[in-house]
């Protein structure tokens, strides 16, 4: 029977990127909270001690970005440089201006279209599928590698693993059988965990705690075998994480978001800049 294999990544709420995408997103909940037409396209990006947010945003809300920024920051972990940044005293730039007159006239004319009527500030290709190999109606590889990055993230808070630290990725491969043209996922190939530690902990307990409290919780044993393979912090180091270890971007882990790829949800933007973000926020 032929067999293929498929692989997923995902990332922890503590990665550069994800950061900036969850300040974005904080930034435009904030706007639609108080002004449900608020326009919004909200860019984040950050760098060691700094986090800067930028773009076009036309709102009657009343919002303060930077406490916006350091809460999200806060919430996530980064509470001292040695993590990667810290939220309380990290510099924060502000540099947000209202949409341009000439994307405002497209999109809604200035506020004189009907909802129906209202159209897109930019292009872009979206694609999505459902599937029956998971309740969540996704991949089982997108389901299992997002859960792995989901318990790191848990085991850390509650301190099962207090040498946890905020940044880390996750990639799950599973081999797929084509029966009949339904693809059937037979078994897990290979798991790859790197996430970011303390200076404390040695290469064996980071194996070790994380097939005991983050892996065996998450991957159904039924996909487990003998020939499975691990790579648990594979570069032997990972301690600088988080702004400090790579610089953050909105909008580079989309992929991770959606189903493989495309731009089918687009974090910190509102109708206006990418409708399908809009689409996500409103049935939420």
């Amino acid at each position: 029977m032929e067999t293929f294999l498929f692989t997923s990544e995902s990332v922890n709420e503590g990665h550069p990127d994800k950061l900036c995408d969850q300040i974005s997103d904080a930034v435009l909940d904030a706007c639609l909270t108080q002004d449900p037409d608020s326009k919004v396209a909200c860019e984040t990006c950050t760098k060691t001690n700094m986090v800067m947010v930028f773009g076009e945003i036309t709102t009657k809300a009343n919002v303060d970005y930077e406490q916006i920024v350091r809460k999200t920051c806060r919430e996530i972990g980064f509470i001292s440089d040695d993590v990667g940044l810290d939220a309380d005293h990290c510099k924060v730039l502000v540099n947000i201006e209202q949409q341009s007159p000439d994307i405002a006239q497209g999109v809604h004319g200035n506020f004189t279209k009907r909802p129906e009527e209202i159209g897109a500030g930019d292009q872009g290709h979206m694609f999505g599928y459902a599937t029956d190999e998971t309740p969540e109606l996704m991949p089982l590889t997108h389901v299992l590698a997002t859960k792995l990055g989901a318990k790191l993230t848990e085991v850390r808070k509650n301190g099962t693993c207090s040498w946890l630290r905020p940044d880390g990725k996750t990639q799950v491969t599973i081999e797929y059988r084509n029966d009949g043209g339904a693809m059937v996922p037979q078994r897990v190939h290979t798991v790859l965990i790197s996430t970011q530690h303390d200076e404390t902990v040695t290469n064996d307990q980071i194996a070790a705690d994380l097939k005991q409290h983050v892996i065996k919780p998450v991957i159904p044993e039924k996909f487990l075998d003998e020939n499975t393979i691990f790579h648990l912090n594979p570069s032997g180091r990972f301690v600088i994480g988080g702004p400090h270890g790579d610089a953050g971007l909105t909008g580079r882990k989309i992929i991770i978001d959606t189903y493989g790829g495309g731009e089918l949800m687009e974090e910190g933007h509102s109708l206006g800049r990418i409708p399908p973000r809009w689409t996500a926020v409103g049935h939420t």
